[in-house]
């Protein structure tokens, strides 16, 4: 990496040389400077979560890009090293795993913190941008003050050998006039336009119905799709669906933000998928004790307990058209119980409904 040196120029033409400021002194503004001032990392970025929870630990900054794309940074005070490198990428590679409904409102409920405004993402971004599409394909940036040759070496590899839009941005410090100057260095800079091959292609929610409708029709299943999600209509007002690739997502409103609470996807051999999210087991778990008992089900992630009282374990009745006709009346008891319960609820529980939806 390039040192970089700035000048002042008198009006003799004589060239100062600048010197840097203190490490030390650079490290301490530079998080809370990036956070004033968000056009420093990119011009027009809008930062919507700082220090955001993650599986992995905290994301250190989250924003929109004036395209409507969602950037995940991991910021060093001090050098990137290698190990920032692997920390982007599993910060990012988990809010990708998400569907776009589901990461809008797993950055709602996390926004609001160390300086970043509250956010109803979903409809700020619905005002902003056409559609909640526009996500993804991630930006990653890695920034700091300065990086050791091996993680330039390895950014480098990842932006011109993968799909990855990576970029590590680098500031230095200097004093002049006792004021603090900051210079900004691109060191590698992912692509300009986002990647849509066929390796990540951009689909519309119009396409993800479309898609949809295709498995469940292949699959000989829709009259028997159509009845579980009518019986979801029934008992759920005033709820959502939402195509996405496992199924369709079911979700409530409340106080102005969407939350998921359960999905229904066509599987193999004829069945329907008919799952609850953590968030609507925890508003009336007894309720399910009978029901797991009785209709054939499943836990997601597979082989857990399915009455377990955790943030991660969805249950998802298996439904045949002749079981669904045995259950039906069970299942329809079930899912009034839900909704009769989260109306009588102040609140959300607060649970990540986006932790609780892994990939099947």
């Amino acid at each position: 990496m390039e040192e970089v040196r700035i000048w002042a120029i008198a009006d003799s033409y004589a060239a100062e040389p600048l010197g840097p400021k203190s490490q030390v002194d650079t490290e301490a503004l530079l998080e809370e400077i990036l956070v004033r001032n968000p056009d420093l990392l990119i011009p027009g970025l809008r930062l919507v979560g700082r220090q955001t929870p993650t599986k992995g630990g905290p994301l250190d900054l989250l924003g929109v890009d004036p395209d409507g794309r969602l950037v995940v940074f991991e910021l060093k005070r001090g050098t990137l090293s290698r190990d920032a490198v692997a920390q982007v990428i599993d910060y990012a590679s988990y809010l990708d795993a998400m569907e776009v409904d589901e990461l809008a409102e797993y950055i709602s409920e996390r926004s609001g913190e160390h300086g970043i405004d509250k956010v109803d993402f979903a409809d700020w971004h619905g005002q902003e941008f056409e559609d909640l599409e526009s996500l993804k394909p991630l930006r990653l940036f890695l920034v700091g003050l300065g990086a050791d040759k091996t993680t330039e070496r390895m950014v480098r590899f990842l932006a011109d050998n993968s799909s990855m839009d990576i970029s590590l941005l680098t500031f230095h410090g200097f004093e002049h006039d006792g004021k603090t100057l900051l210079a900004r260095q691109v060191e590698v800079e992912g692509a300009a336009e986002p990647d849509r091959s066929s390796t990540r292609r951009y689909v519309s929610v119009k396409k993800k119905r479309e898609e949809l409708e295709r498995r469940i029709e292949e699959h000989g299943m829709s009259e028997l799709f159509d009845a579980v999600r009518d019986m979801f209509k029934k008992n759920w007002p005033g709820s959502s669906t939402h195509p996405g690739a496992r199924g369709l997502g079911v979700r409530l409103r409340r106080s102005g933000r969407w939350s998921w609470y359960g999905r229904i996807d066509p599987v193999e051999q004829g069945k329907v998928g008919m799952a609850f999210f953590p968030r609507a087991k925890a508003l009336c778990l007894d309720e399910f004790r009978q029901p797991v008992q009785d209709v054939p089900n499943q836990t997601v992630p597979m082989n857990r307990d399915p009455l377990v009282e955790d943030d991660i374990t969805q249950i998802r009745f298996l439904l045949t058209a002749e079981e669904w006709e045995t259950h039906k009346e069970t299942l329809d008891a079930l899912t009034r119980a839900v909704y009769e319960a989260w109306e009588s609820t102040e609140q959300d529980e607060g649970l990540p409904d986006s932790e609780s939806s892994p990939t099947d």
